[in-house]
């Protein structure tokens, strides 16, 4: 996820708006803290512009 964020170019902030999640929680997400909630990781890859499908494979 840290390497979609920085190729997309955004801040933890920018990525939080996109996503209606909290900065704390974004960070979470990103650093495996927590295994969050597959509606958040739609959210997180829309936000990313890459395809959810896609997604769960990098997640994998």
């Amino acid at each position: 996820m840290r390497e979609l964020r920085a190729v997309s170019g955004l801040t933890y902030d920018a990525l939080a708006e996109r996503t209606g999640m909290s900065r704390r929680g974004v960070i979470e997400y990103e650093q495996g803290r927590t295994n969050g909630t597959m509606r958040h990781w739609y959210r997180i890859a829309q936000a990313l512009n890459v395809p959810f499908s896609e997604f769960v494979k990098v997640l994998d």
